[in-house]
């Protein structure tokens, strides 16, 4: 009966324990989470500064800052067909304040930079946080090119192979619309990989590559204007808003399978409260005149998804793409 007895208090005592330490945790969860952010946020971004990524992440990051109260510092982490950024989030301490801007191939970089390259993480490595912006890219050629159209350039190209064309590098998505755009054409190309538009834009003028796929920004968009570029599609399924005359894939019949919107990313294990913190916050900022005016001048386009949204459609996306790469061949 003693024992018993006994027993029963130890038992007693250690569920009080565990109550207390449950919520002595839970106490000191919250103010963590209440407390966030307390120094500053380092925010990486996969491209060199210069382009239309760079442009809109400072754009988000000034914006985030006004509501957080603390700084939001762009990293630019370019290469390795945007995994190096992937895995500097990735491997980082999982507490809000290292987060990247990143798109839904460096989250899934498996089924694309993956399929050649051993890459150092996965998605299960990443959290997502929420959606922010589409970039449109297009494929770009100098203002004097012998191209006024896709069709133009893809008969030269046929009479032609081995034009060089620059791109992200292998197994990004300018480089397999490129693929997917050779198979139907029947041409070859040689890829050159540059970290970014900043990079690309001046071998194009430069004569150093025939034509680019590369994201829009500013830049581009007053070489389109002053005549010094030629845009001869986007890479989308339907027109983008700042380039409403200019062709898109989808209208010339060429397949555009991928996700090309933007967003905010932390590693697995970042706390649910942080995680709805900053997700709260790129909301308000969506909604603020000043932000969608310097996101419609970049010629990005605005694209916000709340976290279950957002993962969501990464979830469906990358069931889509792997669907799409063994159809076409890519993936095993």
């Amino acid at each position: 009966m003693k024992d018993r007895k006994i027993g029963m208090f130890t038992k007693t005592l250690c569920l009080v324990f565990s109550l207390f330490l449950t919520e002595s945790l839970w106490d000191g969860y919250c103010a963590y989470a209440s407390d966030y952010p307390s120094h500053p946020i380092s925010m990486a971004i996969p491209f060199a500064p210069g382009g239309t990524t760079d442009v809109v992440a400072r754009a988000l990051a000034e914006a985030m800052e006004k509501h957080l109260k603390q700084p939001v510092v762009v990293l630019s982490k370019p290469g390795g067909g945007t995994t190096i950024a992937g895995n500097f989030v990735a491997s980082a301490k999982p507490d809000g304040y290292t987060i990247g801007f990143l798109l839904p191939a460096t989250y899934a970089p498996d089924l694309l930079v993956g399929l050649n390259v051993k890459v150092p993480y996965s998605s299960n490595d990443l959290k997502p946080i929420c959606a922010t912006l589409d970039v449109p890219m297009g494929i770009l050629v100098k203002g004097d090119a012998p191209w006024n159209s896709l069709k133009d350039m893809m008969e030269y190209t046929r009479q032609n192979p081995g034009i060089k064309i620059a791109n992200l590098g292998k197994n990004t998505t300018g480089y397999y619309q490129l693929i997917l755009m050779a198979r139907k054409e029947k041409i070859n190309f040689v890829g050159v990989p540059y970290d970014g538009a900043s990079k690309m834009v001046p071998a194009i003028l430069g004569g150093h590559v025939s034509a680019a796929v590369t994201g829009m920004d500013p830049t581009i968009k007053s070489l389109l204007d002053a005549g010094k570029l030629k845009i001869l599609a986007t890479t989308h399924n339907k027109r983008i808003n700042i380039l409403p005359d200019v062709p898109c894939l989808g209208e010339l019949g060429h397949k555009n399978p991928f996700f090309p919107t933007l967003g905010l990313y932390g590693p697995k294990g970042t706390p649910e409260e942080v995680v709805k913190r900053i997700d709260e916050v790129v909301r308000k900022v969506a909604e603020e005149p000043e932000f969608k005016k310097k996101v419609y001048n970049s010629t990005a386009q605005l694209t916000y998804l709340d976290t279950a949204t957002y993962e969501k459609a990464l979830a469906e996306y990358r069931e889509f793409l792997q669907a799409f790469l063994k159809e076409e061949g890519f993936l095993k």
